[in-house]
This record gives structure tokens, sequence and C-alpha cells, in this order.
């Protein structure tokens, strides 16, 4: 990402899923971020660093400005890790801005067979996100936007998050995904005990971003444990039982 003039290059493909064209945006290789997810307590985790949480805050932004039908955002199997907690695998995230169309379980199902991506990107889009940086700079104005008065229009409500497919997708509306660009660029602000987090569905509490200091050792150690715990288990998820017994190897 060029945080220098607020241009997030990202790569563009256009595939068919579900019988309908598609245009997917993903992270160009180069990117450093990497994303875990989890399903804890009926909630669906987004679980990062806070660089993570800062490139999903643009992609959030830039999609609510995206103008083409059946135009999503993925951040794709090379980016993921292993989940901090229990190390089960994690699935792919989709952004999708509900304001572009549906994004029905068949057009799901079709995108995670074609993870990982086996073909070249069409080429590099450059997203322009410096509206964000200018809602950061005056965070009441930009909740006062006539798009923002989530007391008077329904639709500003609207969101979507569950996991499909083998997928994690985040469904709003653009007026949504703005709100979720400002509120996890605004992540690490208030960290405690090494974390921060976001709902973003308050208060269904269905999709939760979370980040967490030093994210990349979280993952390690979690990687670590379940070899030495469970060392046939790498090919599937932990049981309910097998997942205590992590959380107690955490938290001697």
């Amino acid at each position: 990402m060029d945080t220098q003039s607020n241009r997030l290059k990202v790569h563009r493909r256009d595939l068919v899923l579900g019988g309908s064209r598609y245009t997917i945006l993903s992270p160009r290789p180069g990117t450093e971020s990497r994303f875990a997810t989890n399903r804890f307590h009926d909630t669906w985790h987004v679980l990062t660093d806070l660089e993570g949480a800062h490139l999903l805050a643009r992609l959030c932004w830039a999609m609510a400005y995206q103008r083409h039908d059946r135009t999503v955002a993925v951040i794709d199997p090379p980016f993921m890790v292993p989940n901090p907690f229990d190390a089960d695998a994690s699935s792919p995230i989709v952004i999708v801005n509900t304001d572009l169309g549906p994004f029905p379980r068949d057009c799901a199902s079709s995108l995670r067979q074609a993870l990982p991506f086996r073909t070249p990107s069409s080429g590099t889009v450059v997203l322009q996100t410096r509206g964000l940086d200018l809602a950061l700079e005056n965070p009441g104005a930009f909740a006062q936007g006539p798009d923002q008065a989530r007391w008077r229009d329904p639709h500003r409500k609207r969101r979507w998050i569950e996991g499909s497919a083998g997928l994690v997708i985040l469904a709003a509306p653009g007026p949504v995904l703005k709100t979720w660009g400002v509120e996890l660029s605004q992540l690490g602000d208030w960290m405690y005990e090494g974390y921060d987090y976001s709902e973003l569905d308050y208060s269904k509490n269905d999709g939760e971003v979370k980040v967490l200091d030093d994210f990349d050792s979280h993952v390690e150690r979690a990687i670590t444990l379940r070899t030495r715990l469970f060392p046939n288990a790498a090919s599937r998820h932990l049981s309910e039982e097998e997942k205590q017994v992590m959380w107690v190897a955490h938290h001697p």
C-alpha cells in the first residue's frame, strides 16, 4: 500500500462464479499483512495485527466506492495463516458491497474452488482511499454525514457476516463499509492486555475484527503447541475438547 499517496494497489481478475461474471480484487503478492479467522461463541472473528487491520479498513472503504456490479474483494489463501488460538486452518475473507448485487452461496462455492488463484491477474488496479484519511481527521463530522445517520436510514444498518462455502464473508452496503473503514483504522488506539477489537455488527455480534500485539508470535506458538499436543491433526479442525486443551496450554 502506498500510504503517502493513499493509493491501495490490488490485483484484478475476472471470474465466472455461479454463472455470472465477477470482478475480483485481491492484495498483491508483496503485501506483508497476514490474517486468520475462527468461529468462537457464535461469532466470526478476523484476527490480525495493526497493519492488517488498517489494510482491511482501506479495502472496506474502497469497496464502498466501487460502481461496477458484482465486484468483490478477496483476501486469498497466501495471506491467511492458522488462527492464533488453536492453529485451525483459516478461511479466506470476502468483502462484498451489497449495493453492487448479491453474493449467493453458489458464487461463494465457485470462488472457494478457484482459490488459491491459479492464473495470473489481469493487471493492477489503484484504489483511491484519500477520503478515509479525511474522515479520520474529523470522525465526528464523518459520523454526521448524510449516509451515516444510522438511526434514520434502515439501509445504513444492514450487514451480513457469515461463513459460507469455506469463506468468511463480510457483506454490507456502502455506508456500512465506510463505517468499518473508519472503525478498523482506529484499532490500536485503545489496546488492552495486548489486543483491541471492533464489532462489525453491534449488537448482533455476528462478526468482529481483533488485533493482537505480536500476532505472528501468537500464530507460531499455537502451531508449535498443536504439533506437540495433536501431532496427527494437521489436516482437520480440532474438536471442542481438543480446543479446550489448547486453551489451557496457552494459559497455564
